[in-house]
């Protein structure tokens, strides 16, 4: 048989192209938001004794629309399988859209780490008796310290030293870009110097930062890449070194303390070239996506690709024990709840890649004549969330923050969610970002749904009718609904409601697109999957 709409079925390989439409029992493809196409089904009417050149593991499926061959669906083949029974015999085809690629890869990747927080490591004393020890600043700053000491009584020799070394940038297969901290010390003798190198791992090391110990203290002096140090080195290491004439100890106020330290990894620009200039102090998430595309997800085109730029300043990303783009990117949406990201079709670079704003304005006009449920959803409104993190000593924390709303208030009724931002990411300011965000999802309920559309309806940004096939990510105006308030309803109460479309998953069978609203429909996989992203990286491998 073939579709009884216009859409065209493409299988590629190696081997060549094959169109299968004709062959085709139905077809039911869709996308959501975050992510790009979704997923793509199409049983073939095909014998099981033959194995086609065109059907193969992680060969490509592309779905156009034949009038003007606009994609409709493009991924990879996954789980080609095949069955027979009283209606014949079929090839079952399951293809997965480009947003798989973000899960094909799990590594460690630091972007801006404390290195009190991990990955410090002592790397030998050759002065018996000196001391690296990790705590509160004996200087009474009150903030964590890597200190450094030379005990009374020690017997230093010119060169002893004793230092400490951040090597989690090495580990990770990654370079230095910017090292910082602040120190202060118990004495001020200028035969005593605080040092922060930059090193290699092995080797002799550079030495961008030295000053002699001072009472006084030294306060934050970035050295960066390039300028400072060059591009290769991947270790930060911090000394305190006898410059001076060998010299017996005489009380214990020869040390340093070293607070605020910070180590930001090289960034990769989304075309794959290394990024060697201009590092502050903080990462933003666009940096980092679009270090995602020039580092790891390479089967994406940077040319095609599209990233917004953002603005809240990250103090704190680092995952040492490996992580997948995908979790990255919902890391950034926590922080950054007004972006998006999706992945849509393959082009001769790579597939199409958008971080984007989620959409504010309406772009479509519909009605609930082919059909519209609601599930209601009194149970996601939330007044308080605790965010569990881990601070610069590696100690767990929480935070608690709070919002009004309205309903809940007026049934005097405290609802408290909570978010695990697990080992990965951890500073005080960003769990408090990520549970302020939380809250203003879940200030209103939701009028979340399913809507079936069967037939054209308007498209204001285009300025058209499309077909239901044709739906993209935006937000829809349904008539025929009670009104309630809702986050996205974009005007006060005039007999029409606002959703924002999550997903769409159409079937050629039914000629029908099915839009899930605002959230998504409450499956048994979905929660499993959702339970499995708010764990640790080291813990779902």
């Amino acid at each position: 048989m073939s579709l009884p709409i216009p859409l065209t079925i493409e299988l590629r390989t190696s081997r060549g192209i094959r169109h299968v439409t004709a062959e085709a029992r139905d077809l039911v493809y869709g996308w959501e938001d975050p992510g790009g196409f979704k997923s793509c089904q199409v049983p073939l009417d095909r014998p099981l004794n033959i194995q086609p050149d065109e059907i193969t593991m992680y060969g490509q499926l592309t779905v156009y629309d034949g009038r003007d061959r606009t994609i409709l669906f493009d991924g990879r083949l996954e789980d080609p399988s095949r069955s027979a029974g009283p209606d014949g015999q079929v090839w079952n085809l399951t293809a997965m859209g480009g947003h798989a690629h973000t899960r094909d890869r799990t590594l460690p990747l630091i972007y801006i780490d404390n290195p009190l927080a991990g990955g410090l490591d002592r790397i030998g004393i050759n002065a018996a008796g000196g001391t690296d020890t990790r705590g509160d600043d004996p200087g009474g700053s009150g903030k964590d310290a890597v200190i450094l000491q030379f005990p009374q009584g020690q017997t230093l020799a010119t060169g002893a030293r004793v230092a400490m070394r951040y090597r989690a940038i090495w580990d990770a297969g990654q370079k230095l870009a910017r090292i910082d901290y602040s120190w202060d010390a118990g004495v001020t003798d200028a035969g005593y110097t605080i040092e922060g190198l930059a090193g290699t791992g092995t080797g002799t090391a550079q030495i961008p930062r030295a000053q002699t110990l001072t009472t006084t203290g030294g306060a934050s002096s970035p050295r960066v890449v390039v300028a400072d140090f060059d591009n290769g080195r991947n270790v930060f290491y911090v000394r305190l070194v006898r410059g001076g004439a060998g010299v017996t100890v005489g009380n214990d106020n020869v040390w340093v303390a070293v607070t605020d330290m910070s180590a930001v990894a090289m960034r990769y620009l989304a075309n794959g070239n290394e990024k060697t200039t201009g590092y502050g102090p903080t990462v933003l998430a666009s940096e980092v996506v679009a270090d995602l595309l020039g580092r790891v997800l390479t089967k994406y085109d940077p040319a095609t690709s599209t990233i917004a730029a953002t603005s809240y300043a990250i103090d704190q990303l680092a995952y040492p024990d490996g992580v997948s783009a995908d979790k990255v990117l919902d890391d950034l949406m926590a922080l950054e709840a007004g972006y998006t990201w999706r992945v849509w079709e393959l082009g001769p670079g790579g597939y199409r890649f958008e971080w984007v704003p989620r959409p504010t304005t309406v772009r479509y006009e519909a009605d609930v004549t082919d059909g519209y449920d609601s599930q209601g959803s009194g149970g996601e409104l939330y007044n308080q969330v605790t965010v569990r993190w881990r601070d610069s000593a590696g100690r767990v924390q929480a935070t608690v923050r709070t919002s009004s709303v309205r309903e809940l208030t007026a049934a005097a009724l405290v609802r408290q969610g909570s978010i695990d931002l697990g080992s990965d990411v951890g500073s005080l300011a960003a769990a408090q970002r990520a549970g302020d965000q939380w809250l203003a999802q879940h200030q209103f309920a939701p009028n979340a749904g399913r809507l079936r559309i069967a037939r054209p309806i308007l498209d204001i940004q285009t300025g058209r009718m499309v077909m239901p096939w044709e739906i993209r990510p935006g937000l829809i105006r349904v008539r025929g609904i009670l009104p309630r308030v809702d986050a996205l309803n974009a005007t006060d109460r005039d007999g029409v409601t606002v959703f924002r479309i999550v997903s769409s998953e159409y079937r050629t069978s039914e000629g029908a697109a099915s839009l899930a609203l605002d959230s998504y429909e409450r499956t048994t996989p979905r929660m499993i999957a959702g339970l499995i992203k708010q764990m640790p990286s080291s813990r779902r491998r």
